[in-house]
């Protein structure tokens, strides 16, 4: 199997990036760094509120349009004429593409 080496190795991921968040809050902490004071410092919350309304901006004005249409899209033509037929499958009928639905061999 191949795997892109911008991917890596995806198993134990999580747990790993939990470790290296807790050896990066140790760090900080060695180095009398306090975590607390500067999310709650007024300069960080104005920073944080400043990005919140660029990106809110940016999401209502110039991409919610094209993304909505590219989503209506795939939900109405393509996932529910999936789940469609695969219910119609699941009951024993034929999918709606006209094309029999193949026939498992016998377990033995």
């Amino acid at each position: 199997m191949f795997t892109s080496p911008l991917q890596g190795n995806i198993q134990g991921g999580f747990i790993k990036t939990i470790i290296i968040i807790v050896i990066a809050l140790l760090i900080l902490s060695y180095f009398g760094f306090d975590l607390e004071k500067t999310v709650k410092d007024p300069a960080t919350q104005k920073n944080f509120n400043y990005v919140q309304r660029v990106v809110l901006g940016i999401w209502q004005n110039v991409l919610k349009k094209p993304v909505m249409y590219v989503w209506n899209i795939f939900v109405n033509l393509i996932w529910n004429t999936t789940v469609d037929n695969l219910k119609k499958i699941k009951n024993g009928g034929n999918a709606s593409f006209g094309v029999p639905n193949p026939q498992l061999p016998e377990a033995r």
